[in-house]
Formats: structure tokens, C-alpha cells, sequence
């Protein structure tokens, strides 16, 4: 019946106002009686929304009926999020805007007022091959930013020049949402940065990184979790008829690592954060489960290419980064091929969705 409809064109005009409601509740109200007669009650509001949808064709309003969760994923615009995982920190080609500092003059004639923007949105990054692979409808829109945490996705980022609130880019017509986020929040950085500098076998006298960090972060796993199905349910508020995908984070390190004196981490501590970025993966898959969103784990797909490996899908430690930065933020995140296997990750999930 829908299909006949849209043949002869019976919504021609949102204009026509009344007329089309009344049609859409009428032709609802039959569908839903045919349901029920059919046994199938529990599809009663699934088929009567999309009724109105397809009869009053209000802007956003994206038909579900008889499309498969990938032709879902394509009827709008895909939106790409997160940080730096997310924005391709590390895998170069950076777009432009996104990788300067006005604020790299030696101090003291360095001022925090000048404009700077590092979020590092590389072409690299697993949306932009995602973006390049698939026919969104409305095009596709990449607002991931190196650095950001959750607080990111609710107000402009202040760390980075024009970076507005990550969330203000969903709508009613976004039909794909892929977001890595959770690894800034739990400090991830300190503690690399922190095990570079004393690590579990290094100075007895003075705290390791585990021994700073480890009930620092199970202490803080429970309520980051919360936060993230709070954030999980606000894109699902803010884009309604989108497929929302949240990406975990793949462990940096080979499974059985070696001490590695090129970057100053001990194996017991590569193993040891491999553990926690594991537990920040469960974290992360509990909270997409109870929002109701999917999540894409991506630790099978990076076995065998960590930091240590024979081909790894990381950059390692890099001295020397931009203006005075001692270290180049692009140490420990995917390169290009890491991105590559991201992407492939997702469009596997996008066709066949598995949670």
C-alpha cells in the first residue's frame, strides 16, 4: 500500500497540512489492525510511524521500512566524532585548519589569546576512507578532534580555535554516527607519558606509572561509564533515525613485548596498559549496550600489529614535537594502516551489523 502511494504521488504538498495528517492516521490505523491481525503486535509503532513518515515527508524523516541497516546508514549524512583515534592524529595529511599554533613563539611572547588548532583531521582517518567507500546521501561532515574529551561533545572545545560542541552536528537527517571517545577522559597520556619516565622495572624510590595510575583508574572506570551512556543517549536524542557506532580502542602493544629501550617501556608495563585499554573496551561496550547504540571492538583486527611487531599499525615514541613540545603527539596512535583497519572494521559492522 505504502509503495502504491508513493507511485501516484499522494503527498504532493507538506502544505496541504490537515489533509495529510488525517491521511497518514488513517492509513496507519489500517496497518495497525493488519499487524495485530497477523500476530505481530510488537511491530505496531515501528510500521505506523513509518506510515506517517513516508504520507507527511517532513524534513529528517528517514523511511526505515525495507531497508537493511546499511541502506539505514547511507539515507542521510554521516557525521564522524571523537578524538584523536577518531581524527587521525598520527596517520599525517592533515586538513587545513586543523594543524596550526599561533602560540609557538618562545616564551615570553607567547600568548594564549593567539589562535590554535591541532585537532589533527587527517585524510588518513578511518572516516575519511569510510566517507570516500560509501554513498551517504546528504554527504558526511568530520568534526573528531585530537585531545577531546566527553565535555567536548556538550561545549566548544577551548583547547582548539572555531572547534564547536561536537554534538551540535547531529540532526534529524544524520544517518551514521562512528565516535571514539573515553581514552582522554581516563588520562591516557599521563600514564604513557608517565611509564616513558618510570616505568615498573625503572627508579624503586619514586612511584612507577602503574603504581600512580592503576586504582587511579579502576576507581574512575564506574563513573566514566555513566558519562558515556549519558553521552551515547544525547547523539541518539540528537539524531533519531541515525545508526550510532561506537569504536573501541585496539591495545598499542604486542601481546608477549620485550623491553623496549627505543622508547623506555618495560614489557610489564606494555602488558599491564594493554590490560587497562582492555578494561576501557568493556567500559565502553557495557555503556553502548545499555544506551542501545553499537560498538565496534577493534582488538581482533590489531592482533598482531602493535607497537613491537613485525608490522605495526602504531607510530612508536617520537621525540621532538611541534613548537616546544618535547614529544610529537602523533607517538602511540594509528598510522595510516591502522586507520585503513579501522575503516575496515566499521564497514564490516556497517553491512552486517553484529551487536
Amino acid at each position: 500500500m505504502i509503495n502504491r502511494l508513493r507511485r501516484t504521488g499522494a503527498v504532493r504538498d507538506r502544505g496541504a497540512g490537515a489533509i495529510d495528517y488525517i491521511g497518514a492516521i488513517a492509513i496507519a490505523t489500517l496497518l495497525i489492525m493488519g499487524v495485530v491481525y497477523a500476530g505481530l503486535a510488537s511491530q505496531v509503532q515501528y510500521v505506523a510511524a513509518d506510515a506517517i513518515c513516508r504520507l507527511i515527508q517532513q524534513p529528517g524523516c528517514i523511511s526505515q521500512v525495507g531497508v537493511t541497516p546499511y541502506q539505514q546508514a547511507l539515507a542521510g549524512k554521516y557525521i564522524a566524532m571523537g578524538d584523536s583515534f577518531a581524527s587521525g592524529e598520527g596517520a599525517w595529511d592533515y586538513e587545513e585548519g586543523t594543524d596550526f599554533d599561533d602560540r609557538d613563539d618562545l616564551w615570553p611572547f607567547n600568548d594564549d589569546e593567539e589562535d590554535h588548532n591541532r585537532c589533527h583531521r587527517s585524510a588518513n582517518a578511518y572516516s575519511q576512507i569510510l566517507a570516500a567507500d560509501n554513498d551517504f546521501a546528504d554527504g558526511d561532515q568530520f568534526v573528531a578532534c585530537s585531545g577531546a574529551v566527553i565535555d567536548d561533545f556538550d561545549d566548544p572545545n577551548g583547547a582548539n580555535t572555531d572547534e564547536e560542541a561536537q554534538l551540535d552536528a547531529l540532526d534529524e537527517n544524520t544517518s551514521l554516527v562512528t565516535l571514539s571517545i573515553g581514552g582522554n577522559d581516563l588520562k591516557f597520556a599521563d600514564v604513557l607519558r608517565d611509564c616513558v619516565i618510570n616505568g615498573d622495572g625503572g627508579v624503586g624510590f619514586i612511584d612507577t606509572c602503574q603504581e600512580k595510575h592503576d586504582d587511579r583508574i579502576t576507581k574512575r572506570l564506574p563513573q566514566l561509564k555513566r558519562e558515556l551512556i549519558a553521552l551515547y543517549q544525547q547523539a541518539k536524542d540528537r539524531a533519531p533515525n541515525a545508526r550510532i557506532i561506537v569504536v573501541g580502542y585496539p591495545p598499542l602493544f604486542e601481546e608477549n613485548p620485550e623491553d623496549d629501550y627505543g622508547n623506555l617501556l618495560f614489557a610489564e608495563d606494555q602488558e599491564w596498559m594493554n590490560e587497562r585499554a582492555g578494561d576501557l573496551n568493556d567500559v565502553i561496550r557495557s555503556a553502548a549496550a545499555e544506551a542501545g547504540v553499537e560498538f565496534a571492538d577493534p582488538t581482533d583486527a590489531f592482533r598482531g600489529h602493535g607497537i613491537g611487531s613485525d608490522d605495526p599499525w602504531f607510530n612508536d615514541l617520537d621525540w621532538g614535537g611541534p613548537g616546544m613540545m618535547p614529544v610529537d603527539p602523533s607517538s602511540f596512535h594509528p598510522n595510516a594502516e591502522g586507520h585503513a583497519a579501522f575503516a575496515k572494521l566499521i564497514q564490516a559492522q556497517l553491512e552486517n551489523p553484529i551487536d
